[in-house]
């Protein structure tokens, strides 16, 4: 078992997809690969933070969908498992991120926009990063919203530890709520936070911390889908006893 020293938002949510690959790409640095989902959720933080950055006026339903047109056209139809789903992928979208950015056309620009933010966190002994992707602030009020292709219950909950201990670790304010849209089915995930949650968040962490830190207590991810389209697979059929590491986060 070896200590991290740091660790990053993308570093957590692959953990939470499938410990096995988190393990070839950043242990073994193997190969990345790139799917359909990671190529839909770059469109959409283009989109998002295009959107965000125009003047208040500027700001309705019909950018949106230009904005989706202009991204979009550089999107192959061949990462994706068939036509259909290619067609259908960018439908739900386009709706969906019409339906729910569009309403934000009145309110002044977020004071955090796609800002990625580090800093040491004392009590799991690691140097932390998270992007805020839209953080509204003002007086009474301070939201944090993100804009996901889909996401698991587990990212979910991820998600919210992590806005919760960034904002009273660096910006020493609690969020008034912690929102995340899952664009292909189009739900809206509000978490109100309590005075518990940033201990419950470190804790939380400080047990994801172990874990990673751990191979030999590693699993396969059982999503099909995942499963899939991993470049892994040979690998994965070997004894998992050999998955100890040697190197560090970075």
């Amino acid at each position: 078992m070896n200590q991290i020293q740091s660790i990053t938002e993308e570093n957590l949510k692959d953990f939470l997809t499938c410990p096995y690959k988190f393990y070839f790409e950043v242990f073994e640095k193997k190969k990345r690969s790139i799917n359909w989902r990671q190529v839909v959720q770059h469109v959409v933080n283009k989109v998002v933070y295009s959107f965000f950055q125009l003047p208040a006026q500027h700001r309705h339903s019909g950018k949106v969908l230009g904005l989706v047109d202009e991204y979009w056209s550089k999107v192959s139809p061949q990462i994706f498992e068939s036509r259909i789903q290619y067609y259908m992928v960018i439908a739900k979208i386009t709706d969906y991120l019409m339906e729910n950015i569009h309403t934000e056309s009145k309110k002044s620009p977020p004071l955090f926009l796609f800002e990625k933010l580090n800093t040491y966190i004392e009590e799991l002994d690691v140097d932390l990063s998270l992007t805020f992707d839209v953080a509204e602030w003002s007086d009474s009020s301070f939201v944090i919203k993100k804009y996901l292709v889909d996401a698991t219950p587990e990212m979910l909950v991820l998600y919210n530890y992590l806005s919760i201990v960034f904002s009273e670790k660096v910006l020493k304010r609690t969020p008034k709520s912690v929102e995340v849209v899952t664009l292909l089915d189009g739900k809206r995930h509000v978490f109100i936070p309590t005075p518990d949650d940033l201990q419950e968040g470190l804790n939380y962490l400080q047990v994801m911390k172990y874990s990673i830190e751990d191979p030999s207590n590693y699993f396969k991810t059982n999503n099909v889908n995942e499963c899939k389209v991993c470049p892994f697979h040979k690998e994965c059929d070997q004894n998992t006893n050999e998955f100890t590491s040697k190197k560090y986060l970075s």
